[in-house]
């Protein structure tokens, strides 16, 4: 069993030794090495753990019920340079907590769906070309390319020649308060 909840600033200690788990499962799915992340000062770590809270982001957190341990994150924010709409962002889920019979991708995406539903009639995010299993699942929940691509960039080391791109997708948010996966 997991709880869903928003950051607050004072989770930054947890919020820091996730994210530098993600840097070290999937550099590129957090976009940053793990030497890179650790250069991260603790102010960076309070505005990002903020973000809960804001009016313009939402980051939700799945803590696992008797141990408290950060299973999922996902981010999202009003805008970014290619539109106003809202962006998801931030997306990792622990290897252990991955697929639908865990499901907390599937509830985190639905509090990002909540959120963005009223703030937008559209959610928009970047996915790594090569990041096929993060590709399929917005694909059953209603994303579809948009064809703007932009190179991926991982801060901290040189660009790779397999690294890809990334890729935009959206889908609508009029109506939609629950994952399409989940109605199959």
């Amino acid at each position: 069993m997991f709880t869903l909840r928003t950051t607050r600033e004072e989770d930054w200690p947890q919020l820091r030794t996730f994210r530098l788990e993600n840097a070290t499962d999937n550099p590129v799915s957090w976009t940053a090495t793990v030497d890179e992340t650790l250069r991260i000062p603790e102010d960076g770590w309070r505005m990002r753990a903020r973000r809960g809270g804001q009016p313009d982001t939402t980051s939700v957190v799945a803590t696992d019920d008797e141990t408290g341990r950060w299973l999922g994150m996902m981010c999202a924010q009003i805008g970014d340079a290619h539109g106003l709409e809202p962006v998801l962002t931030g997306v990792y889920v622990t290897p252990d907590a991955r697929g639908r019979a865990a499901g907390v991708t599937d509830a985190l995406f639905e509090s990002i769906l909540r959120w963005a539903g009223s703030r937008g009639t559209v959610l928009r995010l970047w996915v790594a070309e090569h990041a096929v299993p993060a590709r399929l699942y917005y694909a059953r929940n209603g994303f579809v390319p948009t064809g703007r691509v932009e190179e991926l960039r991982v801060l901290g080391r040189e660009p790779q020649p397999d690294d890809g791109g990334l890729l935009e997708m959206s889908r609508p948010l009029t109506g939609a308060t629950t994952p399409v996966a989940a109605a199959l």
